[in-house]
């Protein structure tokens, strides 16, 4: 047989029986009853035989043979008295006796019952819960947390006893004293009656009721007495908050630190394990096969199996040291979090499909996160965000926030962000100014005079944004007067294209001027119109602001050259 590991407590439990028997029943007045001895040397007449010694094919050696001979003599000693018990209840004639005679022998037969199936389990090494009947039972579900609640709830018990308790004491005085002072008041009254005039049989009742509730306030002024006695020494003894923390913290880790470093370390073991076997499973994967689903769908087997199975882990170890009131805390705190998560289900099956990468946002995707757009690098437990136009323009975030997105594939020539560092650009606001530095949170503009403007990132796309860099075209509006109307449709715009082709790349250039168009474009009220366009390269963007001016001027001296009349808004009067 192999060794078992609770003889010693068997030991103990039998000899506690064997040394500390039934007491004796009561002695009846009823002549026929005679008292049950407390222990017998040996069987009585219905008592079975002691079981014949173990033979040295199946006995147990040392402690447990030990341990199965006290429990045979603990069972020798209950079989006595019960034989003892029914032979009393056989001459016995009194009713209330026989009743007390069956009760005893029915608890004492039940004892009996229970050392019998120690006897059997103990000696035969085996699950005996087959052999027993089994009680048909339903599952209440209220009672199983009832029971899982019950350490937790008996640990702030024990945590809370002395505030309960001087709580009590407080509440047991000030009822004590109400009724004190009702009871003065009660005596007072009766003392003022009684100093009138009245029968005397009036005043005779009156004395009585006097005297009662003179007694009454006597002890109600005793017992409030006391109280509060015992209630100024509770608070006098009692210790500071921060005392009384520190001494429950510190009775905690003594009786349960064990427990608790224990479970910390297997559930620490059991996760970078799990973390461990995922790296070298990702070490020997060949290159190139990490973006696979079956390479994705391993990796979040790890990661949920090292939370998992940590926890299990845990758990396991409070179990095997008995330490219900750590495990019940992990229990509720799991419970928690499933029914939490009851309510975010389908978001939690739309993160997996994104770390997966079968969800709505694929890798290598163009995205609009934050208003900024962003090529989606990879996914898994963190999503990786890149804006290649940006400074710092790669963002990690927890593939959750995802949850609800939508990505496409990128257009062809699609840009990534409007401009680029050291770019020029105009602002739907009308500011204008070079690019100093561009980052996911916020843009920052050099302004002309050495001034500087940032905006947030959202807000300056939110500004449609020009960028003069690449190339700009200034248009302008010029009016000439209509008696030069004959030389509008071809000669005048002539003579403006060369007059500003000959003068504007003294101001920003030779090279950066493109090409100059100039041409009729309506006749107003007062004056005929010319709509003129010059094309500039990037390089002239920093003259901006000043090239619409330089156009104008140069128009107009070129009227000043051929004569012709530049208009002004007229006003025509007719009297009635």
């Amino acid at each position: 047989m192999k060794p078992n590991p609770l003889p010693c407590l068997v030991l103990a439990v039998a000899l506690l029986a064997a040394g500390h028997p039934a007491a004796a029943p009561a002695q009846d007045p009823a002549p026929a009853v005679a008292p049950a001895p407390s222990t017998l040397p040996g069987p009585g007449p219905a008592a079975a035989a002691p079981a014949p010694a173990p033979s040295a094919e199946w006995a147990p050696a040392g402690e447990a043979l030990q341990s199965l001979e006290a429990l045979q003599r603990a069972l020798a000693i209950k079989e006595t008295e019960e034989a003892a018990l029914r032979d009393q209840m056989a001459v016995a004639t009194d009713d209330m006796t026989r009743e007390d005679l069956r009760r005893r022998l029915q608890e004492l037969r039940d004892d009996i019952a229970e050392q019998r199936r120690q006897f059997d389990g103990f000696a035969m090494d085996i699950d005996l819960s087959p052999f027993s009947p089994q009680e048909e039972t339903s599952f209440d579900w209220q009672e199983q947390v009832g029971k899982l609640l019950e350490p937790i709830l008996a640990e702030f018990e024990n945590a809370t006893a002395e505030s309960r308790v001087i709580g009590q004491l407080r509440s047991q005085t000030e009822d004590v004293r109400k009724r004190r002072d009702l009871a003065g008041e009660a005596v007072a009254n009766l003392q003022q009656l009684l100093r009138q005039a009245a029968s005397p049989e009036l005043r005779a009742r009156l004395d009585n009721r006097l005297q009662t509730w003179t007694r009454l306030r006597d002890q109600l002024e005793n017992e409030f007495a006391a109280l509060d006695l015992q209630l100024q020494s509770r608070l006098s003894a009692r210790e500071s908050v921060l005392d009384q923390t520190t001494a429950y913290a510190r009775n905690f880790f003594r009786t349960r630190g064990l427990n608790l470093l224990l479970g910390i370390l297997a559930f620490c073991a059991v996760f970078f394990a799990f973390r461990f076997g995922e790296v070298i499973v990702r070490k020997l994967r060949r290159k190139g096969t990490e973006k696979r689903f079956s390479s994705r769908l391993t990796a979040l087997l790890f990661h949920i199996f090292s939370i998992l199975g940590g926890l299990a882990a845990m758990m396991l170890v409070f179990n095997m040291a008995g330490d219900w009131f750590l495990l019940g805390i992990v229990i509720i705190f799991l419970f928690g979090v499933g029914w939490a998560s009851i309510n975010t289900l389908p978001q939690q099956v739309e993160t997996i499909k994104l770390m997966l990468n079968i969800g709505a946002v694929r890798e290598g995707e163009f995205i609009v996160y934050d208003s900024t757009p962003y090529q989606v690098e990879s996914l898994g437990l963190s999503a990786r965000l890149h804006n290649p136009c940006l400074d710092g323009g790669i963002r990690r975030l927890p593939v959750k926030y995802l949850a609800g997105m939508t990505s496409r594939p990128a257009g062809r020539d699609e840009p990534w962000f409007p401009c680029e560092s050291g770019d020029w650009v105009v602002l739907s606001d009308g500011q204008f100014g070079q690019v100093a530095s561009q980052t996911p949170a916020a843009v920052r503009l050099a302004l002309p005079g050495g001034g500087a403007v940032t905006y947030p990132a959202p807000g300056f796309l939110a500004l449609h944004p020009r960028n003069l860099s690449g190339g700009f075209r200034i248009a302008s509006t010029f009016g000439i007067d209509y008696r030069h109307q004959a030389d509008a449709p071809a000669g005048i715009p002539a003579v403006l294209r060369d007059k500003l082709r000959a003068g504007l790349p003294a101001v920003v250039g030779e090279d950066r001027l493109i090409d100059v168009e100039v041409f009729f474009s309506r006749a107003n009220s007062s004056s005929l119109d010319f709509t003129v366009w010059a094309d500039f390269t990037g390089a002239a963007a920093p003259d901006w602001e000043r090239l619409p001016a330089a156009v104008q001027r140069l128009l107009v001296e070129a009227c000043t050259e051929h004569g012709w009349i530049v208009p002004f808004p007229q006003l025509t009067l007719h009297q009635p």
